[in-house]
Order: C-alpha cells, then structure tokens, then sequence
C-alpha cells in the first residue's frame, strides 16, 4: 500500500540557534577527534563554512548566555549567524574591551 498524500499537514521551518549548532559542531570535532578540513567533508560544506560556525563561539560569555537563552528550533529567525558574526568581528577588534552592543 502506498502512503497517502495528507495536504493538511504543513512542515513547519524551524530555525536553529547559531550558538547551539555551533557548540555541536565543537563537540563533534573534539568527541570524533576531528580537524575542522575533516569535518568539513564529512558534513560536505568548505572547512571555511566550520570556521565562520566555531568563530561564533568567541563572542563574551554573557553575549552568548543571551543567545542560549532563546532556546532552539524557533518558528523564526531571532538572531541570525550574520548578526552574531558582526557582533564576534566587533569583541574581537576591541581586544577583550566590553562593550555591550545588544
């Protein structure tokens, strides 16, 4: 028997946290003890594309408790990884000076 085409159920798009995914992109690598190169191919995207995920990670300890905070899975986009990125790009230009820009 084939499975039926139900038109009443609608896939939701969940996003993901930035901060979360890439807390489990550092946890893969250091549980499979892997390179980011290594990772990369084995999740087919550049080992560019890990290092703008792990670079998110930089941002200050209470910058990201913020982002942890909203959870995962969300039915829309809260933060996206750009405006994280800026926000990394920022805390590391200032040299460990605190600014908060959120």
């Amino acid at each position: 028997m084939l499975p039926s085409n139900n038109h009443n159920s609608k896939h939701r798009k969940t996003y993901r946290n930035p901060i979360i995914y890439a807390q489990e992109l550092q946890d893969e690598m250091k549980r499979e003890g892997l390179t980011q190169a290594e990772l990369a191919r084995k999740l087919g995207i550049s080992r560019a594309r890990v290092n703008q995920w792990l670079s998110l990670l930089k941002l200050p300890i209470r910058e990201t408790e913020k982002v942890l905070a909203m959870g995962d899975n969300w039915n829309r986009q809260l933060v996206t990884e750009r405006q994280l990125r800026t926000l990394t790009n920022v805390f590391v230009q200032l040299s460990g000076s605190y600014v908060n820009v959120m």
